[in-house]
């Protein structure tokens, strides 16, 4: 926090990693926690965030996507942050695809 305090002016986007916390993270504590989070970086972007290599906490297979279909309601997030790519190879890259298509859909 102490860098967003001297240096938030100047960051775009947070890439907050969600994926730490608690495994079977429901889309309703998400939802507090990345309400929480935009709170705690005021003016910030915040990321939506899971990571591929199934240790998922939300996983997109569990609701992230249905708490990112939310958010967009709400006009965010601004983005989504996949960890990571490599373990997403051997799939095609499929939740990069699904994140992507719901980034592109309007609300």
């Amino acid at each position: 926090m102490a860098l967003w305090r001297s240096y938030g002016h100047l960051i775009d986007y947070v890439n907050f990693q969600f994926y730490a916390y608690d495994q079977g993270t429901t889309v309703s504590q998400f939802m507090k926690y990345f309400e929480e989070q935009s709170s705690n970086y005021e003016g910030g972007k915040v990321l939506a965030s899971f990571i591929s290599d199934g240790s998922w906490r939300l996983s997109p297979d569990n609701g992230f996507f249905t708490a990112c279909n939310q958010l967009k309601s709400q006009q965010q997030p601004y983005g989504i942050f996949i960890w990571s790519a490599d373990d997403s190879m051997a799939e095609g890259f499929h939740y990069e695809n699904q994140s992507q298509a719901l980034l592109a859909i309007p609300h």
